[in-house]
């Protein structure tokens, strides 16, 4: 079975849309292994967000997902990582389609409710950074 990781970012939390998010995953048959609700501090989102760095945005990212707790969780199933990325959509929630999470519920570009791995090395490196003990 695959896992990815993904994360129900600060805005999903203050939307109290984490039970409906969840449900998604499983209505379609993912398995969630672990789950935990933390804040990120600065030093983890800088090293999660660095491959952003270059962009304008950045620092507004960062100021982003430390401003409140974000639920995190590792996701199993066949197929997970393209499964999970198929039902979150597009990064911009105005150019993901209905039916997906941004697109039913997102309307910020990068205030857009939820991460997930975008492939296996991805997701190798993010659950041992959010879940290493």
């Amino acid at each position: 079975m695959e896992r990815t990781l993904v994360i129900l970012k600060p805005d999903a939390v203050r939307r109290k849309l984490i039970g409906e998010i969840i449900s998604r995953f499983e209505r379609k048959n993912l398995t969630i292994i672990q789950m935990k609700v933390m804040n990120i501090d600065k030093e983890l989102a800088l090293l999660h967000y660095q491959h952003v760095k270059k962009y304008s945005f950045f620092e507004d990212m960062i100021s982003y997902i430390t401003s409140g707790p974000v639920v995190v969780m590792i996701i199993s199933g066949s197929n997970a990582i393209s499964t999970v990325r198929n039902m979150v959509g597009k990064t911009s929630c105005h150019e993901s389609p209905i039916g997906t999470i941004r697109g039913d519920y997102g309307f910020h570009p990068f205030e857009n409710l939820i991460h997930s791995s975008d492939s296996e090395e991805s997701a190798g490196i993010e659950i041992q950074r959010f879940f290493s003990t």
